[in-house]
């Protein structure tokens, strides 16, 4: 294929910068881009980092660090150089122009992955994996992001396609092979082993909703209650910054301040809200409109509630708040420092203005994280293996494939023979190479690929 080359570090002014050639003339441009009086670019050896000048047209621009590495030992599986410059813009476009003159093309978006991905040094899931790694804001998503890159989902959605396929060929050679002395699988035995193969499919495409989608995504949370409960206070203490005015004044926050938060395992996409109430203030229920729209689109509702001043207001709030179905919901009981007389166990006691909660020793954050870990229960995954699902693609072939066993179980209940079934039961193992084989169209792996940056 042809080389290819990019900026492989991020834009902007810093110590170093690397440009990643990769392709079979990777070494020839290399030849053209390196000087050092006492080593020839040809004798450098794989993995090993030697110190030249950086020509472009026979002249200085740079000195760095070259290093190759050697087809198929390398991130690509081609022959692939990266050299280490100086930092800042103008050094490291100077470098690209100098290898682009040299012989190489610009590298499209996600390119050298996609190469990888071509060249069987990942599976489709690693090389999503990848872009997730890249774009991780968590420690949670990082791990899982980096287990994936390792092939941990590949090997899980691997095992249950040989499953799979391992029963398709007994229930075929049987009737391929009529004479040969071959016991055919029984319904009962396909049944037995279609129902280990279900329940592998099922906890993986819950993984997704449950596990998968909320640590690579964040849980989008809208933060809601009346005025002056604390709402812009509690997002000024998860976002550990004085984002949102706060003020005793009611209806200071009139539109939607939003802001991502790292809580433990969690990432939160906050949203602070107007504060909901009976108004004729009409830029006020502009805000509220607002509010109550976003109420709609997250899956995480926080009900905040002052402990020194509860009315019809809240009455209000929890009437919204018990309307919602299939969301995850927190009730805060703000003020705890000032009044926790009647308080219902619904509610979490907190001060978010002095960070402490209604459980001694146990700050307001602690005991906010505290409630996510048992709302998500992310120990019902196995985070450290990656066999936990982060792409919609994903969920939408997993979601197939169980449809497909799930068919087939069916006709094998209702009489129809195992071959029968086993046309099922191919569906079922297309979905899985599609998923995560060479199987998926071109059209998907443009996709994919498009969203990376340049570099990678």
């Amino acid at each position: 294929m042809r080389s290819i080359a990019a900026i492989a570090t991020a834009r902007g002014t810093g110590g170093l910068a690397v440009i990643r050639i990769s392709g079979e003339g990777a070494f020839e441009i290399g030849e053209r881009l390196f000087y050092n009086k006492n080593k020839k670019f040809r004798d450098i050896g794989a993995n090993c980092a030697v110190f030249g000048q950086i020509l472009k047209n026979g002249a200085v621009i740079d000195e760095g660090i070259f290093i190759k590495f050697y087809a198929p030992q390398s991130y690509t599986g081609e022959d692939v150089l990266e050299i280490s410059c100086h930092g800042g813009v103008y050094i490291s476009n100077l470098v690209l122009s100098a290898a682009l003159e040299a012989g190489a093309s610009l590298a499209k978006p996600g390119e050298f992955t996609q190469r990888a991905y071509i060249n069987n040094k990942l599976s489709l899931t690693g090389a999503e994996a990848v872009g997730r790694l890249i774009s991780a804001v968590s420690e949670t998503g990082a791990k899982l992001a980096s287990a994936q890159t390792k092939g941990g989902l590949s090997r899980k959605i691997g095992q249950i396609s040989d499953g799979i396929k391992k029963i398709i060929s007994e229930v075929y050679v049987y009737i391929d092979y009529p004479g040969e002395d071959l016991q055919d699988m029984t319904r009962e035995q396909m049944l037995a082993n279609l129902d280990i193969i279900s329940a592998d499919l099922i906890k993986l495409r819950e993984s997704y909703n449950n596990a998968g989608k909320i640590i690579a995504d964040g849980i989008d949370c809208a933060i809601i209650g009346k005025p002056n409960t604390g709402k812009s206070t509690l997002l000024n203490l998860l976002a550990r910054d004085e984002i949102a005015i706060v003020h005793d004044t009611p209806g200071t926050t009139r539109d939607i301040i939003s802001s991502r938060v790292n809580l433990g395992r969690f990432t939160l996409n906050l949203f602070d809200t107007a504060g909901i109430r009976e108004t004729d203030g009409e830029i006020e229920n502009i805000g509220i409109a607002k509010a109550r729209a976003k109420i709609e689109e997250c899956g995480l509702i926080i009900g905040v509630f002052a402990a020194d001043n509860i009315n019809q207001d809240d009455a209000r709030i929890l009437d919204i708040i018990n309307k919602q179905v299939n969301k995850k919901i927190i009730l805060l009981m703000n003020k705890c420092d000032i009044n926790i007389n009647n308080i219902s166990s619904d509610y979490i006691l907190i001060s978010a203005r002095e960070n402490i909660s209604g459980e001694a020793g146990v700050s307001a954050l602690q005991a906010i994280e505290n409630k996510l870990e048992q709302l998500y229960k992310l120990d019902k995954y196995n985070l450290d293996s990656g066999e936990v699902l982060t792409e919609e693609r994903q969920y939408h072939e997993i979601s197939e494939a169980l449809a497909s066993i799930n068919s087939a179980c069916d006709a094998l209940k209702l009489g129809y023979t195992p071959d029968i079934a086993g046309l099922d039961l191919e569906l079922a193992a297309q979905s899985l190479d599609r998923c995560d084989s060479q199987a998926v169209s071109e059209d998907i792996v443009a996709r994919i690929f498009k969203n990376f940056c340049v570099g990678k």
